[in-house]
């Protein structure tokens, strides 16, 4: 069979086995396919067809020339194209018994797609990186896989609707920025169509689309198969540009297609090009209908699978690329000596220059470092002013096995937030899959915070998103000074599949060498057998102040006095939560507490919801500071001493039945 036909029956092939993944209950084989129709159709049929010949084109050449790659597919609707390809080439065997290249393994996949296994590609799915629930930051995890990784090619998918993205359209510079040990492939997948409207690409003409390109520095190389009449061609077409791209500098493939590639017309209608093909297009038919289509495409393709013993014909095998391996590099400790009279960044910056000489990690900064006193360690950093783009990036660079840290000005992180929770979701699906080798965790120090900054910068509800999940996957600490920071990055640092999220105030200075923290999150700093009242902290200049509240009531009552590392514990649904006998013994039965939250108050109440206690929490609440100094935040964020030494005077006096 010559390379051509090879490719060709091999795409035929993956389209019909999307067809049986989203339409049917089992491999046809002279069933009537009306009395084996699917009741749910899961899957996205119009993408996964054109994704489905780009994949056979590249799988194909890949295992070819023997050439070691990383594949990122940016449209997660493809997943019922991918998954086929996997069954097909014998990559989902080697994971999961159970989906053999046979008509058994077939009936599994057929019956557990869409059920067991989510029709939008995640972890589950071999070899992926990448969940592409949410389109726009694909490429930028290419470029950031390929930064320090030794893999021959990384190619990624890009659906033409999500280029249209912002994260998406500014990754095309990662060519003349970056430096890359791999070399990353894109390949758009121009199929003309969104969900619902035409995209702006498919509205260039191919010269303009070379002249686009050719401006980010890339050579474009098109292959427009709009009249697939003869499909030989384009697959003649894609080897050749393939082979170019393994000579040229920031290669660039643009596949054109109709979506809904190589459907046929039926009575008139033509199923190329249709709205309705974006995921399902057979849902307003009723079942005699659906069944006499679903055979015409079928027919249309006219493949054989399986050999007279219901075995996978042979020739499958040659479209296994291979995978990359997948290490974990090392993480060598540092036993760093800490510099009780330099402050919190000073002790970061030097801590991280060791750091990252003897582990060759990598920073992640928004154009921020010099600001955050952290200039030094420029050579050690990607710094882009695009937060999402970097978090891209870093979730490329550490799922290609690397260590490092994003750090980045507390208030401008809410930018990320749904990338954050999109990995998140990344790493609870990981937990469950085969594919899980891990991986080292996605470490954040947030400075400058909204105490230390005008009310433009002032923002601290990055992680109010994180709190209100389940701590499985993450940690959210807010050190107390220097000496806990350092320690809480090192933990941070030899952690795997977490999100860490640590805040620290770049300008504050106050030490707390003698209050060591407690491996519960918790530390009691001053201590009383019978306290009338409890003030706790979280946030370093937050025990700065609740500290000069204690100052002012320590001679007239009995105070004890808390800090909160991780605010989390105080959920009882938390992991790490307090238990209800040590909550006790921490905040005193009956007892009022007075919190001071470097953050939004709420989320400290919501946290503290099931425990029933007299809690007043005073955090930032908004109010506009226009110098950005300490002391102006503070007192329009109704941080005034005398209010608050005259509140919790009150709360005493009523508690206590009089004055003292």
């Amino acid at each position: 069979m010559s390379e051509k036909k090879l490719i060709e029956n091999y795409f035929k092939t993956a389209n019909s086995v999307v067809i049986y993944l989203m339409y049917l209950k089992s491999y046809p084989h002279e069933k009537n396919i009306k009395d084996n129709l699917k009741k749910y159709n899961p899957g996205h049929l119009g993408t996964s067809l054109s994704v489905n010949f780009i994949l056979a084109n590249l799988y194909y050449f890949l295992n070819k020339h023997n050439i070691k790659s990383q594949q990122i597919i940016g449209t997660g609707h493809s997943a019922a194209g991918l998954i086929s390809n996997l069954w097909l080439n014998g990559t989902l065997q080697k994971y999961y018994n159970e989906y053999s290249q046979d008509i058994r393994g077939l009936n599994n996949l057929i019956t557990d797609f869409g059920t067991k296994i989510r029709s939008e590609i995640n972890p589950q799915y071999p070899e992926t990186i990448y969940d592409g629930g949410e389109l726009g930051y694909s490429l930028g995890v290419a470029y950031g896989y390929a930064l320090d990784n030794d893999t021959a090619l990384v190619p990624c998918i890009i659906g033409d609707g999500e280029a249209e993205t912002g994260t998406l359209s500014s990754a095309w510079q990662l060519n003349k920025i970056l430096k890359t040990k791999s070399k990353v492939l894109p390949i758009i997948n121009l199929n003309k169509m969104k969900m619902g409207s035409n995209s702006y690409l498919s509205l260039l003409t191919d010269e303009e689309l070379i002249r686009l390109f050719s401006s980010f520095g890339y050579n474009v190389n098109i292959i427009n198969c709009t009249n697939e009449k003869n499909i030989k061609l384009g697959i003649e077409k894609f080897q050749r540009s393939l082979e170019q791209t393994l000579i040229q500098e920031s290669p660039l493939i643009i596949f054109k297609s109709h979506k809904g590639f190589t459907l046929p017309s039926i009575s008139g209608i033509d199923f190329q090009d249709l709205i309705d093909v974006h995921k399902n297009p057979l849902q307003k038919y009723d079942d005699l209908e659906k069944a006499n289509i679903i055979t015409i495409f079928l027919n249309n393709w006219n493949c054989e699978l399986f050999d007279k013993t219901g075995t996978l014909l042979p020739f499958f095998d040659k479209f296994k690329p291979i995978y990359n391996e997948y290490l974990t590099k090392s993480n060598e400790n540092i036993d760093y000596i800490y510099d009780e009279h330099i402050g919190n960044i000073k002790n970061l910056e030097k801590y991280l220059t060791i750091k990252l000489s003897k582990n060759n990690n990598m920073i992640f900064s928004p154009d921020e470092l010099r600001s955050n006193m952290l200039g030094s360690l420029n050579n050690s950093t990607v710094e882009i002013l695009n937060e999402n783009l970097l978090q891209a990036l870093y979730q490329g660079y550490i799922n290609a096995g690397n260590n490092g840290v994003y750090i980045a000005y507390e208030g401008f992180m809410p930018i990320i937030n749904s990338m954050i929770a999109q990995y998140y979701k990344y790493l609870k699906q990981k937990e469950s899959s085969i594919n899980q080798i891990p991986r080292r965790s996605l470490n954040y120090i947030l400075t400058s915070t909204s105490l230390e900054n005008c009310f433009s910068h002032q923002n601290p509800e990055f992680v109010n998103g994180l709190l209100m999940k389940y701590d499985n996957y993450y940690n959210v600490l807010y050190p107390k000074d220097s000496k806990e920071l350092i320690k809480i990055l090192e933990f941070a640092f030899n952690s795997n599949d977490m999100i860490n999220v640590i805040t620290t105030s770049k300008r504050h200075t106050t030490q707390y060498c003698k209050y060591e923290s407690s491996n519960n999150y918790i530390d009691v700093l001053i201590n009383n057998d019978e306290p009338e009242m409890v003030l706790c902290a979280t946030g370093d200049y937050m025990l700065d102040y609740t500290f000069k509240i204690y100052e002012k009531l320590k001679d007239n009552y009995k105070i004890k006095l808390l800090y909160i590392t991780n605010p989390k514990i105080l959920d009882v649904n938390s992991k790490n939560a307090l238990s209800d006998d040590k909550f006790k013994y921490y905040f005193s039965t009956g007892k009022s507490i007075i919190y001071f939250f470097m953050g939004y108050p709420n989320i400290i109440k919501a946290l503290l919801y099931d425990r029933n206690v007299d809690c007043n929490v005073i955090g930032y609440k908004d109010g506009i500071s226009i110098t950005g100094r300490l002391e102006e935040t503070l007192e329009k964020n109704d941080f005034n001493y005398e209010n608050i030494i005259n509140y919790c005077e009150k709360k005493l006096v009523k508690k206590l039945g009089g004055a003292r």
